[in-house]
């Protein structure tokens, strides 16, 4: 089969392999369709690959269909049209002797740590059906399918900010996972949301789906923005999402007394803090600073079913397999991409 390998900085490479064998407690996928995720960005351009391979194979954003199984697996059956990962617990640490490895802190995944799933085939280990595999709605399609993914990153961060309905949050970056913030805000109720983002393709699509205010941080002061589009109050929610250590900096400064940080975005640089921002996040203005690391699969597929969350409308470049190249760059230098899909 055909796989891209990221062997270092900007160095994808397409490959011919031996299609992978199926243990007992595995399926074989067949990838229709992969996206391309910020991890995977952070990897192509840092060339830091996972510590467990190197090259890897990228990849976990996929849709694709079961086209084998291992003895062990239930729930699920050749031929159904399938979205998710697995995991290989690290059978060392205090949670894996307990007998819980459900709960082991350095799980291997598909594209992290195990062959992903930019390639014909990928095998996910250890399937929870209903947990982290589930079967694709009828009627979606593979590229919205794949987008399922990094929409349930979205959910989890709305969940870990346990949004109250009326309130005013703000989301900074206006990516993919940006986009589905916004979008499940106004789900679960938020009375306005703010998005600020620098292109004017990402703000446009950001309103076009339901945003409240869009500016650009570029030109209007987000302080002075938010104020006025809070009535004065500012957010009780701020969202990370873009990624720019200057987003960090200016979040405390968007959030009202005991509001909440919801940091969601990874960074490339140094991420420095001031004796000066420390003080007025944890003792002026008593904020509290949740991180996001998570999926929340359940809640991303009700919404998408529902068409309570657009997530196609988001979907701005598609690749063959063999121009994976390409399809890295544009998701890692265009302001005017969202979500980049490869196609094996």
């Amino acid at each position: 089969m055909k796989a891209a390998f990221i062997y270092g900085a900007r160095d994808v490479r397409l490959e011919s392999i031996d299609k992978p064998s199926v243990g007992n407690g595995e399926i074989l996928v067949k990838v229709h369709v992969c996206g391309i995720c910020g991890t995977d960005v952070h990897t192509y351009k840092l060339g830091d690959p996972s510590l467990a391979q190197n090259p890897i194979i990228p990849g976990h954003e996929f849709s694709g269909e079961i086209v084998e199984m291992g003895a062990r697996v239930q729930g699920v059956k050749v031929g159904d049209r399938v979205v998710g990962t697995g995991y290989r617990n690290c059978g060392k640490c205090y949670w894996c002797s307990q007998g819980h490895p459900e709960k082991c802190p350095n799980p291997l995944v598909p594209g992290e740590g195990l062959p992903g799933a930019m390639a014909e085939y990928v095998i996910v280990p250890n399937p929870m059906v209903g947990r982290t595999l589930f079967t694709i709605p009828e009627g979606m399609g593979w590229d919205e399918a794949a987008t399922i993914e990094p929409m349930s990153v979205s959910c989890f961060a709305v969940r870990r900010a346990r949004i109250e309905k009326g309130e005013v949050v703000v989301v900074l970056g206006a990516g993919m996972i940006g986009q589905g913030v916004a979008q499940a805000c106004k789900a679960v109720g938020a009375a306005r949301v703010i998005v600020s983002e620098p292109s004017a393709t990402r703000r446009e699509l950001a309103k076009r789906l339901g945003a409240d205010v869009v500016l650009n941080p570029a030109e209007t002061d987000p302080v002075e923005a938010v104020r006025e589009a809070s009535g004065g109050e500012m957010a009780s929610v701020v969202f990370e999402c873009s990624g720019a250590p200057i987003a960090f900096h200016q979040a405390p400064l968007l959030v009202q007394p005991f509001g909440r940080i919801i940091q969601v975005a990874i960074y490339e640089k140094p991420l420095e803090l001031s004796p000066a921002e420390v003080k007025l996040m944890f003792q002026f203005r008593n904020l509290t600073l949740r991180g996001s690391g998570g999926q929340r699969w359940d809640m991303a597929l009700e919404l998408m079913r529902e068409s309570r969350v657009k997530t196609e409308q988001l979907i701005t470049h598609v690749f063959p397999l063999d121009r994976v190249k390409e399809a890295f760059e544009a998701q890692a230098g265009s302001a005017e991409a969202i979500k980049v899909l490869v196609k094996p």
